[in-house]
């Protein structure tokens, strides 16, 4: 039987919609068969996931972000392809896709995992809003998974919060700040470098624990083990917020916990360039990201 190849594109760039058209078209007439859906519709990507050998995903990295989710618990590798503005994760442009996609996984001989985050929410009550969407939360499960980062932030009113932080069941120490990032080796060049914290190779399992603004002279990033777990107890009486990968985002009110360590899954990624050109690559990004919006 041939293989099953599923195309993930975002739905707000038109462009991104016609090459997976064109994709579809040049894989089934190299003896593929393919499906199509939006990386935003994660629950029609899960159904269409069984007998899936490769998702082809087009975006930029926060389609890649949403894909990753999407696609657990399946072990299925992901070949992006970069319309966004620094292309982190996707690395084909749109020009090379057509030429280089059926060779890439007919025979994907640089393949690259990477580790992902579990977050658990223990909410004192449940906000109307999720019961009204029927989210996973209503459902008996409580747990997130992120490819970046998981963010415990301030609400609405702008006024810092307390985070009590318990590292491996040890009380460590509790912040006053806007916000609290736990953030994989891939999210480290994301929100916790803009918050001072270092920058982790991303075949690295450690994790960091990272204060946004805090509000005292306090360790401003801590580096976990593979093993670790935190726990984040929130107390605001102004509200606060759990975001995952900057693009699900949770209420929290005082009170509530967030349970974060290391994912059982990993995201795996068809790579064109060697392994070992993170560093290089890395700092050409950086230097070339010019602040506009990435496509998410």
């Amino acid at each position: 039987m041939s293989k099953l190849a599923g195309l993930l594109f975002h739905p707000r760039l038109p462009e991104a919609q016609m090459l997976a058209d064109k994709l579809a078209q040049r894989l089934e007439s190299s003896g593929y068969r393919t499906w199509q859906v939006s990386a935003w519709a994660e629950e029609d990507v899960k159904h269409l996931m069984p007998g899936t050998a490769a998702v082809i995903c087009i975006g930029g990295d926060g389609t890649i972000l949403r894909a990753a989710r999407a696609i657990i618990p399946a072990p299925v590798p992901i070949l992006g392809i970069r319309f966004g503005r620094l292309g982190f994760l996707a690395e084909i442009s749109p020009e090379d896709a057509l030429a280089r996609v059926s060779d890439m996984l007919d025979d994907p001989g640089l393949l690259e995992e990477r580790a992902m985050l579990k977050a658990t929410c223990a909410l004192t009550e449940v906000p109307p809003a999720l019961a009204e969407r029927h989210h996973p939360l209503m459902n008996g499960d409580p747990s997130f998974h992120a490819l970046n980062d998981v963010v415990i932030a301030r609400g609405a009113a702008g006024r810092p919060i307390y985070v009590e932080v318990t590292i491996d069941q040890q009380p460590c120490i509790t912040y006053r700040t806007d916000a609290v990032v736990v953030s994989t080796a891939t999210g480290s060049t994301g929100y916790t470098l803009s918050a001072g914290g270092p920058i982790l190779h991303p075949h690295s399992s450690s994790f960091l624990l990272c204060p946004v603004a805090a509000h005292a002279t306090l360790p401003n990033a801590f580096l976990l083990e593979p093993h670790s777990t935190v726990q984040l107890r929130v107390h605001s009486d102004h509200g606060a917020a759990m975001s995952i990968d900057g693009q699900v985002d949770i209420p929290l009110t005082d009170g509530d916990t967030v349970t974060v360590g290391l994912s059982p899954y990993k995201a795996r990624f068809i790579r064109a360039h060697r392994k070992d050109a993170f560093y290089s690559s890395l700092l050409q990004r950086l230097r070339f990201g010019d602040g506009s919006p990435d496509h998410a």
